[in-house]
């Protein structure tokens, strides 16, 4: 599943579980996941503290061997998906976006000889910018900044893809608000966009996917192929077209 996912941070944010959360979606999993957080659409009033503070967290990241629990980010999984993320990362470049963390390949401290890729934040990035349309599968974040909830939704929804987003909140208006108007097939309100229970559908809309959901009840109907067979017992020649 194709996925561009948004976390949307808002001017009543818990800012330290804002970023914190942000930073697992966007990189953890080496951002090598459906669900992983692509960009941080925030409110212009806050953004700068939270930019501040994700590219501290960005930083402070430790990689390495993914069987080791001290290390929090690993590899891309081949050379193929290394170089593409690394490509995308010159493209924000090119696009005029503001690189400021990461980009480039990590090294020292046995990463030399693996496809790691620092955790890369980029700021100032607009909507029509590749890296905030195009699904990077990397440890890659853009930072889109908006002046109000409004515009907020507008840049969310501004995607072909429609599978995960997050809301970061504390008022009840704002966040039932996002609920109904976010155009994914999962939602999460004060949580990162990863992540979610065996039991319950999992799935997205628009170019995400379509139809019946994956896991829980309807995971049923989405593994069952539906055939249907008309059996004529009455050995006449049927005179119309239905039943």
């Amino acid at each position: 599943m194709g996925g561009k996912n948004p976390v949307v941070v808002l001017a009543d944010a818990d800012m330290e579980l804002a970023v914190e959360s942000t930073a697992q979606g966007a990189f953890g999993s080496t951002g090598q996941r459906c669900t992983a957080t692509s960009r941080a659409v925030v409110i212009d009033t806050i953004a700068d503290e939270f930019v501040e503070k994700v590219v501290k967290r960005a930083q402070s990241i430790v990689l390495g061997d993914g069987m080791d629990s001290k290390h929090e980010v690993g590899p891309s999984v081949d050379e193929s998906q290394f170089n593409t993320v690394l490509e995308y990362i010159e493209i924000g470049k090119e696009d005029g976006a503001t690189l400021l963390c990461g980009g480039k390949r990590a090294s020292g401290d046995g990463l030399d000889d693996g496809y790691f890729v620092e955790p890369t934040v980029f700021d100032h990035v607009t909507p029509d910018m590749r890296i905030a349309r195009e699904e990077i599968f990397g440890p890659v974040l853009s930072v889109l900044r908006v002046k109000d909830f409004e515009e907020a939704m507008i840049v969310a929804n501004d995607s072909e893809y429609g599978l995960s987003s997050s809301v970061f909140s504390n008022d009840a208006n704002d966040i039932y608000r996002f609920i109904q108007e976010i155009e994914t097939g999962m939602t999460h309100v004060n949580s990162p966009t990863t992540g979610g229970e065996a039991h319950i559908p999992f799935g997205g809309s628009k170019a995400t996917g379509i139809g019946a959901r994956e896991q829980g009840s309807t995971s049923l109907d989405f593994y069952t192929e539906i055939k249907v067979v008309y059996v004529d017992y009455t050995g006449r020649k049927r005179e119309g077209n239905l039943y």
